[in-house]
């Protein structure tokens, strides 16, 4: 739908209809006035589909949460000024974890740039080599052709398969929809063919990156017969990817070890995966009977510092990555083989040419130790009265229904769910902003999330992840699909309890503990939410059972207290820990 009053309208028209046809219609708007084309042009467009958020840092993260959700950007429009300035944390972590995000900001033209005019900053490179491709549109001209609005549009598309994408929309007054001279049948004469169809200008078609057959057969030799090889699952991976890789798994014959955020954790067929491996590897490496000859590695990054720092130091003598990304994931330099290639296309290859298998022994192995592991926790946290951290992360994800999301904040939320998570047999999606690891929008990235996939969302997360993105609960309060906050309150920073740095001094606690007195309750309050305080493991099971029936969203909060979680990991990290040989 193309509005006519005049040249602005056109153009911002024919940005959001080839948007539309591109496949993303869902729009998240903040209020301003140099947008304004762009958002009248979706306002009137009968398809587009819109989120609503007065925060411009907020909407970008709902806007990456729904990518998260269904592989499709969310087009974010702002206006001019720092409101561009407020998205650059979540085009920051869209660009990190290659998620699609296109940006639509207003801005002023030329004549009002670099000369002291009003909420006028340099747009141009707001999002510098954050973004995979930008353009600075012209300012809206009847001598420039509309088919290059369509293409530029078409462009960008093609670009967001490997992140955000930012376009500049200049425009000059009138910035409403005043008629003026444009003659728009004119205008827009040799769009005829395009006006009829529902395809975009360009269609455009990406390339299918296919495994190397000739060094997939020369690694056969390399491995030899019955390789102790040991599949590691990192973030990100679709659910035809993990499927493929279970299955490549199954007909090799090796474990794998997967990341709570791989979509491999959860559902139906997941029961011989590997998910207590920081229990498994400890403090010094891997046991013998644990230790892996190779590895094969899928996805960009893994949240288990101890696998990964075994790795490290026991280093295998070969080291193979597959990711459909290219660049280098690979922080402790030790990766020998790296395929860019589609990961389920590569493990098809792999086990219909069943290239080096391996004997059932090795992968038992790995499996009877992560059940002896799972019998601890259960013994120790499923029925334990106390309320505690760890016994939150395996409570959410036992009970967790099938479908539904889970949002996991960064720090300790996204860490315990990795260690804890109890086995849940039901397909849970799983989304957390792993890719530059920032405390910010996580409550805003579950509203997002919950959007794309239209079933209820959990988020897991702590207080400074809350009081962080505190006007997010704005967005939970008025979001269409039903969000569940559960809050930790530890009342300060408890990750770094973990760190080095912890050493009960003043100085630690002061600022690195972040110690305050808040709670949540007023502040639920203040966007009409329903709030519960938690005293034990019965009433959150209770209140999270009530919350996931009656599918309203609400706020949960968890009191904890700090030293007591750290000497909670301690205990169990004690309890099994493996003789060293």
């Amino acid at each position: 739908m193309i509005s006519t009053e005049n040249i602005n309208m056109i153009w911002a028209s024919l940005l959001v209809e080839e948007c539309i046809r591109n496949g993303s219609d869902t729009f998240f708007l903040a209020p301003g006035s140099r947008c304004t084309p762009l958002t009248l042009a979706v306002a009137r467009h009968p398809e587009a589909k819109t989120v609503q958020h007065f925060d411009e840092r907020g909407l970008g993260f709902a806007a990456l949460g729904f990518a998260r959700a269904t592989g499709r950007p969310g087009v974010v429009i702002c206006t001019s000024g720092t409101a561009v300035s407020n998205l650059t944390p979540s085009v920051v972590e869209a660009s990190m974890d290659a998620q699609p995000m296109l940006v639509l900001s207003g801005d002023r033209p030329f004549e009002l740039r670099d000369c002291g005019a009003n909420q006028a900053i340099s747009q141009t490179q707001a999002f510098a080599a954050y973004v995979k491709w930008s353009m600075d549109l012209s300012t809206p001209d009847s001598s420039i052709p509309p088919e290059a609005v369509l293409t530029t549009v078409d462009r960008a598309f093609s670009s967001l398969r490997k992140g955000p994408v930012h376009l500049n929309c200049p425009f000059r007054e009138p910035l409403a929809a005043s008629p003026d001279r444009t003659d728009s049948e004119a205008y827009l004469i040799s769009l005829h063919n395009w006006s009829r169809s529902h395809r975009p200008y360009t269609s455009v078609f990406p390339s299918m990156a296919q495994p190397d057959e000739i060094t997939l057969y020369g690694l056969k030799g390399l491995l030899g017969e019955n390789p102790r090889m040991l599949i590691i699952a990192g973030g990100g991976c679709s659910e035809a990817e993990a499927l493929a890789i279970e299955q490549l798994g199954e007909l090799q014959g090796w474990p794998i070890v997967s990341d709570v955020c791989s979509g491999l954790h959860f559902g139906p067929r997941r029961h011989q995966l590997v998910r207590h491996v920081d229990a498994l590897v400890g403090d010094w490496g891997f046991p013998d009977e644990l230790r892996p000859d190779h590895v094969i590695q899928f996805g960009c990054r893994f949240l288990s510092k101890k696998l990964m720092g075994a790795l490290e130091t026991q280093s295998p003598q070969t080291w193979i990555q597959v990711t459909g990304r290219e660049g280098r994931f690979d922080p402790s330099h030790r990766v020998s083989h790296r395929f860019v290639a589609e990961i389920d296309r590569f493990c098809l290859f792999w086990h219909q040419e069943r290239l080096a298998a391996t004997s059932p022994e090795w992968k038992r192995a790995w499996v009877d130790a992560d059940k002896i592991v799972e019998e601890v926790y259960q013994e120790q946290l499923d029925d334990a009265h106390t309320l505690t951290e760890p016994g939150v992360a395996r409570a959410v994800t036992r009970m967790l229904p099938n479908l539904q999301g889970l949002v996991l904040g960064a720090s300790m939320p996204v860490r315990d769910v990795n260690q804890f998570a109890a086995r849940n047999k039901n397909q849970i999606h799983i989304a957390c902003n792993r890719g530059a690891s920032g405390i910010d929008g996580t409550l805003a990235t579950a509203v997002g999330f919950a959007r794309g996939l239209y079933q209820c969302v959990t988020v897991l997360l702590g207080d400074l992840s809350t009081l962080h993105d505190l006007n997010s609960l704005a967005l939970v309060s008025t979001s269409k699909v039903p969000v569940i906050v559960i809050v930790i309150n530890n009342h300060g920073g408890g990750i770094f309890h973990f760190l080095p740095v912890n050493d009960d001094s003043i100085e630690f606690e002061n600022f690195f503990g972040t110690p305050h007195e808040w709670d949540f309750e007023h502040a639920a309050g203040q966007f009409d939410l329903p709030y519960a305080r938690i005293q034990n493991m019965d009433e959150f099971e209770q209140g999270y059972e009530e919350a996931l029936s009656t599918r309203k969203s609400c706020v949960i909060e968890v009191e904890t207290d700090r030293q007591q979680n750290l000497q909670l990991h301690a205990a169990l990290a004690e309890m099994l820990k493996m003789p060293k040989k």
